[in-house]
C-alpha cells in the first residue's frame, strides 16, 4: 500500500481511506482490468452475427491477448478472495462479475445457440467460467518460475514449453467444438 500510495502522490494513510486493505486494492484493479476485458469481447459478440467454434475461440483469445496482465490477475484472484477482504467487499465484487457473466453469457448464446443452457449447452455463463479456469491454467503453465524455466529448456522436455495463445485457441475449439456435437446429436 504504500508504494501505491507513494506512485499515486498521497499518504498511506490516505490510501487506506480508499482501499482498508491491499486485498480490496487488488480486487479494484481486477474489476477495473475485466471490465475492460468483459466490454472488449462484448462489443466483438454484438459484431459476430454468429458463429462457429473456431471463430468464437479466436475471439476470446484476441479479448484475452488484448489486455495483457488480466490472466496474471485472475491467476491470484481466488487467493485474494479468500483472505482480508470483507463479506460486503467480496459480495459486491461476485455481483458485479455476475452482472458481466450474464450479460456475455447471453451474447455468445445469441451467437452460438448450441451453448444455450435450454438447448442442452452447459449456458454461456458456465462456459466463461470455463474460459477463465483454462485461461489461468495455462497461463501459470506458460510463466514457470526461473529454475523450472532452466529445467524447460533442456532437450527432451519441449512438451512441457507452453505458448499460451495457441494453447487456449486449440482447448477452446475442441471444447466448443465438443459442446456443439453434442448439442447436434442430441438435436435443438
Amino acid at each position: 500500500m504504500a508504494g501505491v500510495a507513494e506512485r499515486a502522490g498521497l499518504a498511506k494513510g490516505t490510501a487506506f481511506l480508499y482501499f482498508r486493505t491491499k486485498e480490496s486494492l487488488f480486487l479494484a484493479l481486477a474489476t477495473e482490468r475485466l471490465d475492460a476485458w468483459f466490454a472488449d469481447l462484448d462489443a466483438g459478440l454484438e459484431a459476430e452475427p454468429g458463429c462457429d467454434p473456431r471463430r468464437l475461440a479466436r475471439l476470446v483469445c484476441g479479448t484475452v491477448e488484448r489486455h495483457p496482465g488480466l490472466t496474471r490477475l485472475l491467476a491470484v484472484l481466488h487467493g485474494v478472495l479468500e483472505r482480508n477482504v470483507d463479506a460486503g467487499t467480496a459480495r459486491d465484487f461476485k455481483q458485479g462479475l455476475l452482472a458481466h457473466l450474464t450479460r456475455t453469457g447471453a451474447l455468445l448464446e445469441r451467437a452460438c445457440p448450441f451453448l444455450a443452457a435450454a438447448a442442452g449447452g452447459p449456458g454461456g455463463a458456465v462456459l466463461l467460467l470455463r474460459v477463465h479456469a483454462l485461461a489461468v491454467g495455462i497461463a501459470q503453465l506458460a510463466d514457470p518460475p526461473p529454475v523450472v524455466a532452466a529445467v524447460l529448456a533442456e532437450p527432451g522436455m519441449e512438451v512441457f514449453r507452453v505458448d499460451p495463445g495457441p494453447m487456449l485457441e486449440e482447448t477452446l475449439v475442441s471444447l466448443l467444438s465438443g459442446l456443439e456435437q453434442l448439442r447436434t446429436r442430441s438435436g435443438p
